[in-house]
């Protein structure tokens, strides 16, 4: 336990009080004054000294309530506090350090007297951040009974981690099942029987390599058709996050970055639900790929990656999708994104060109008052390349936004 012990204002005042008039006295020679000034000069001293050799010993045990929620709610902190020394006659003045997200901590006193004493305090913390926060230490302040003399310290006791993960909505799934497919979107054909001979075919699309044309299926179907990896009844899917600082809009849980996280981590608990596969990747780089874990441990792998997901310093969101392998096995493809250049746009195109399903969630500019011909131009070139965009305004419910991407 680090101490730091000093005199305060009044003590410092009555010591040099006290210095003085026993000055003035020996000059003027009334020694019967020098008694008193000494009691003066002794007071400040014996304070220190009784802090020095009788400190509060004060210990914290603390509980988060609970220790992980979404952004945006509340949690109640609880500080359990003892007091181990009998010699404390004054208030003990505490502070619970917490970083800026959290609220900067709380202050609070207890007047207990002496005697040894335990006591609990709570208080609450509304996180305005995703991360991992520690609360703690917990610092305190004490005085002797004048308050002549104080001594500054840390109370015993381990900080409490607190994770906050991005807020996770309950979506819909949409028509056409597994894979996010819509309904009306191509559906593969699976040629001979189960094994690992077999083959999957679609009709070929602006993109695909002429190297996968399969040449019986194309004779019988009368239309060029072209194999493909993936397996439906093993879907998967790819979440694009664009997580570029000079996108966003706004800062905080109500900008349109956290209003991304939250769309994704919403998206990804829906396809975890289903028992899909998936993978996120961000602009700066993969987030998580659960590979074959499923269900709820799918879930939970999800929003610990995207808890400690930072705003990232490029400026390309062509960076995110460079992965061609993970992008070619994919069934589907969402993307949540920031305001998008036309280049942007081309380079999740050509992501998304052997996808069954595109998705593009992005910013409706006009309602983030950040009008940008160049962002509409590139939802144009999205829409026309088979993209569903679905535009998202300040405070959008993600589920009234992923509804809209059904219609």
């Amino acid at each position: 336990m680090r101490r730091r012990i000093r005199l305060t204002g009044r003590g410092f005042t009555l010591l040099a009080l006290g210095l003085m008039a026993s000055v003035a006295a020996a000059i003027l020679g009334e020694r019967s004054l020098l008694w008193i000034t000494g009691v003066l000069v002794l007071l400040p001293l014996l304070a220190l000294a009784h802090l020095m050799l009788a400190p509060p010993r004060v210990s914290a045990r603390r509980a988060a309530d609970p220790p992980l929620l979404p952004l945006g709610e509340t949690a109640r902190v609880v500080v359990e506090l003892t007091n181990e020394s009998p010699a404390q006659p004054a208030a003990l003045r505490f502070t619970d350090k917490a970083p800026a997200p959290l609220g900067g901590g709380a202050q609070f006193t207890i007047a207990r007297g002496f005697g040894r004493w335990s006591q609990a305090v709570g208080y609450r913390v509304t996180p305005t951040q995703r991360g991992r926060f520690d609360v703690g230490p917990l610092t305190a302040r004490a005085t002797d009974a004048l308050a002549l003399a104080q001594v500054s310290f840390t109370g015993a006791g381990a900080p409490t981690q607190l994770r906050v993960t991005p807020r996770v909505w309950a979506l819909d799934g949409l028509a056409g099942g597994a894979g996010l497919g819509a309904a009306g979107d191509a559906t593969p054909q699976r040629i001979g029987h189960a094994g690992s001979d077999d083959v999957l075919v679609r009709e070929h699309r602006h993109g695909d390599d002429i190297r996968r044309v399969h040449w019986k299926m194309t004779a019988k179907q009368d239309e060029l058709m072209v194999r493909l990896e993936e397996h439906p009844w093993d879907p998967s899917s790819t979440l694009i996050l664009d997580n570029r600082l000079s996108a966003h809009i706004g800062t905080g849980a109500n900008g349109s970055l956290e209003w991304a996280v939250s769309a994704v981590a919403s998206v990804a608990s829906l396809l975890c639900s289903e028992g899909s596969r998936l993978a996120i990747i961000a602009t700066s780089g993969p987030v998580c790929d659960p590979g074959h874990t499923r269900g709820e441990a799918a879930r939970m792998l999800v929003l610990e990656a995207l808890t400690d997901l930072p705003a990232s310093g490029r400026t390309w969101l062509g960076s995110a999708v460079d992965d061609a392998e993970l992008l070619a096995s994919a069934a589907a493809i969402v993307a949540a994104t920031g305001l998008l250049s036309t280049r942007d746009a081309a380079a999740l195109v050509a992501a998304g060109a052997r996808a069954r399903s595109r998705v593009a969630l992005v910013p409706d500019a006009d309602a983030w008052d950040a009008p940008s011909p160049e962002h509409a131009s590139a939802c144009s070139l999205l829409r026309n390349s088979g993209w569903t965009v679905q535009p998202y305004a300040p405070g959008s419910p993600i589920p009234d936004v992923w509804r809209g991407v059904a219609r």
